[in-house]
């Protein structure tokens, strides 16, 4: 369950999850080395990461900078792709990794993909080479 003017964050360390943040309202921060237990202590990390508002199929949340396989189609073919924030249209969007084709989580408020559809299994911050060869940088 997440409040209406809640948003999450994964914090890290270069390549390395150190836990996790959630802001409720403009003032109330909140820490988890786990994302389970939540204390008002805060945690070290140097870059973060928003979440999409989206979970995958084991309910996982997904994160900007997640692996993720997807399914355009909820019977086709799973497919690669990278989660993204596209700040021209100020949305979260996949990537595909084989062609720049993005899809976006929804649009027009109708959300085009249900969570049986996505599943996370791994992170770009941990594939400096897929980074390089999708022309992105970590910042």
């Amino acid at each position: 369950m997440t409040l209406p003017d809640e948003k999450r964050f994964r914090l890290r360390k270069d390549e390395r999850v150190v836990g996790y943040m959630r802001q409720l309202g403009k003032e109330s921060y909140f820490f988890s080395k786990d994302s389970f237990w939540w204390t008002g202590r805060k945690i070290q990390y140097e870059q973060i990461d928003e979440w999409t508002g989206y979970f995958d199929k084991n309910r996982s949340p997904i994160y900007e900078w997640d692996i993720i396989h997807f399914k355009v189609d909820p019977d086709g073919q799973s497919e690669e792709g990278v989660v993204l924030w596209e700040s021209n249209q100020k949305r979260f969007v996949i990537r595909k990794v084989r062609e720049a084709i993005h899809f976006p989580f929804e649009t027009d408020g109708l959300q085009l993909f249900d969570q049986r559809q996505l599943e996370v299994f791994s992170y770009l911050f941990i594939n400096p080479e897929l980074i390089d060869d999708l022309g992105l940088s970590d910042s």
